[in-house]
């Protein structure tokens, strides 16, 4: 294999945050996500109560599969059983869109709030993310990330009920947020995460691919 063409190497790390907010979205486009005390997650299904669980079917957002003709409808694999971002990054959100308070947790849609991990948004596929609330009590709940969160402008929306002094906010988000929406994914085990746990996030080996020469076959 020509040298210039194997993949780098990025051995596997582990991280550390804590846990700032768990929260359940019911109806998104009324009231965003509700913070509560703990959350349950369910193999194979999501968080308990919340819209995104379940089966998914087809839309706008798939974009490759809608290009290779597949129908809108069609039952998809549900990579976002959850979601995750960070404080950090809500942060530089509100910076980006020049808004004078914090935003509100919960108007991102979110599940989970996280504080301490860098670049949180950045996490690749194949993390797992467990859960502690001392040095030895493992909760059961293990999430796997799937991918980054694109921004989209339903959060934009979300925010401006709590900006109307501001006017029309809504549009500045998609491009303020972008690679800060933080990261979807599934429920790997069935267990609970409360407000206060720690996170350890486990970061696979990883190789950067490039494409060999000579195009695809």
């Amino acid at each position: 294999m020509d040298q210039e063409h194997i993949s780098s190497i990025i051995g596997p790390q582990t991280l550390r945050g804590k846990v700032e907010a768990v929260l359940v979205s019911g109806d998104f486009t009324k009231k965003g996500s509700v913070e509560v005390e703990k959350i349950q997650v369910i193999c194979n299904e999501g968080i308990k109560w919340d819209v995104h669980g379940g089966k998914r079917l087809l839309d706008a957002r798939e974009h490759d599969l809608l290009e290779m003709d597949f129908g809108k409808g069609t039952e998809v694999a549900n990579i976002r059983q959850f979601s995750a971002v960070s404080v950090e990054e809500y942060e530089q959100i509100k910076l980006k869109m020049e808004l004078p308070r914090d935003i509100r947790y919960g108007a991102l849609g979110e599940n989970i709030v996280v504080k301490g991990i860098p670049h949180f948004s950045l996490l690749p596929p194949g993390t797992k993310l467990f859960f502690t609330r001392g040095a030895k009590a493992l909760e059961t709940a293990v999430l796997l990330i799937m991918e980054e969160n694109g921004p989209c402008i339903e959060p934009g929306k979300e925010i401006e009920k709590d900006f109307a002094e501001l006017g029309k906010v809504a549009g500045t988000f998609v491009k303020a947020a972008m690679g800060l929406r933080g990261v979807v994914g599934i429920v790997y085990t069935t267990g609970f995460i409360r407000k206060g746990d720690t996170v350890i996030a486990k970061i696979p080996q990883q190789r950067i691919y490039t494409a060999i020469a000579g195009g695809t076959r």
